[in-house]
């Protein structure tokens, strides 16, 4: 008998702790509304994002976004994350988004004044701001200095000067390889505008154009000077990207700098692992150019 208790005890304890689970499970569920969010992401630093009230732990998915009426994004010192992904996704498909952060610095460039871009849509509350609802989405109309018909995105942040000169150099080589072998008559790169990194637009003009320039594009190819994964303004506009369908090619040096979603195939998007730089701008000015920059 002495033996036989302990089992016992677990047998008529086991449906209680089914119960519990089943509870706990039912409560973790539950979605969030907008107060309660913000207020939960004050209680610590992660880099996580939530559809509709609803932690996302399996990764970006834009069918899943796609049904979704709002975004919910945390960011703490972030590297590629996937819910950068889903912030360009979201601004595409004008969704309400949320950006939780302790200082505007913890967002790539182009994201740190978005709720000047799609005011009442964005909201980038401060640390004791009290956000319970969103406001009417008012998106300005922006027209570009001249028109598009491709799109050139980079990872710039955070390169020296002498790394953006000579990334600079790639995107002119892409740009002159996409009007001679691959259709493109007008590519639009913002990179080879501006001579320092210190020269870029306002936050607010540099996504507002960058998103128009997006959408009229055909084609679009992304491409990262090296293999660091780091939070930038070119996995908001991949997202983007992915969520108009536009066909587009991603030049990387190395996998690790993807965002987890894009080590998946996705839809219309052909990641490309180059070697060297020397041998990308040779491949570029080559017969084969159309390997790297037809989608």
């Amino acid at each position: 008998m002495l033996f036989r208790r302990p089992a016992q005890l677990v047998a008529r304890a086991f449906p209680a702790l089914v119960l519990v689970w089943l509870l706990t499970l039912l409560v973790a569920a539950e979605p969030l509304s907008l107060g309660q969010l913000v207020e939960e992401a004050r209680g610590g630093l992660y880099n996580r994002f939530w559809l509709d009230g609803v932690e996302v732990e399996d990764g970006f998915s834009l069918e899943r976004l796609n049904n979704s009426q709002w975004l919910g994004l945390q960011l703490d010192h972030p590297q590629a994350d996937d819910g950068l992904l889903a912030a360009g996704a979201a601004l595409a498909l004008n969704k309400n988004a949320v950006y939780l952060v302790l200082e505007r610095s913890q967002l790539p460039y182009f994201l740190r004044q978005a709720d000047k871009v799609r005011p009442g849509q964005v909201l980038i509350p401060g640390p004791n701001d009290t956000v319970t609802r969103f406001g009417s989405a008012k998106e300005t109309p922006v027209t570009l200095d001249k028109p598009n018909d491709s799109f050139i995105g980079s990872l710039m942040s955070n390169l020296n000067n002498f790394e953006y000169g000579e990334a600079r150099l790639h995107l002119q080589a892409i740009k002159e390889a996409m009007v001679r072998v691959g259709g493109s008559s007008a590519p639009y790169c913002e990179a080879l505008n501006v001579a320092r990194p210190a020269d870029f637009d306002s936050p607010a003009k540099a996504l507002a154009q960058d998103l128009a320039a997006l959408k009229n594009a055909r084609s679009c190819v992304f491409y990262l000077y090296d293999g660091r994964s780091r939070p930038s303004g070119i996995w908001v506009e991949v997202g983007a990207a992915l969520a108009w369908g536009k066909p587009s090619v991603l030049l990387t040096p190395s996998l690790e700098a993807l965002p987890p979603a894009l080590l998946q195939p996705q839809k219309g998007l052909r990641v490309v692992v180059y070697q060297t730089h020397q041998h990308l701008l040779h491949q570029l000015q080559s017969n084969d150019a159309g390997s790297l920059v037809v989608p």
